[in-house]
């Protein structure tokens, strides 16, 4: 059987992963990422051009380890909150505003 190493930046990250456990991370951040993607298009959060970034970028931590992945949300949903706080001072500045303070990349 084929097995990988993965070393994360803390000692206790470190794991041992058969092929299929690579592929069920793959699988599932697949599915969350494209879940919430969908998500904060809807929202106008994010364009269709930081969708296709953000998704390979969610299987990458996913796959590295699942605290990763949690990391990324963190930082993703927090900084998706703090981008509307004060958006109708940003709307009146602003003459490229975009709704939702809407992101690309």
């Amino acid at each position: 059987m084929l097995r990988l190493v993965l070393v994360g930046s803390q000692g206790d990250e470190v794991a041992a992963m058969g092929h299929g456990g690579i592929w069920i991370r793959a699988a599932v951040a697949v599915a969350a990422g494209g879940a919430i993607a969908a998500r904060a298009v809807r929202r106008k959060s994010v364009d269709f051009s930081a969708v296709f970034v953000g998704v390979p970028a969610m299987v990458a931590h996913t796959v590295a380890g699942y605290r990763f992945a949690g990391l990324l949300l963190v930082f993703f949903f927090t900084s998706s909150r703090v981008t509307r706080v004060g958006e109708a001072r940003k709307r009146a500045l602003d003459p490229e505003f975009k709704e939702g303070g809407q992101r690309n990349w």
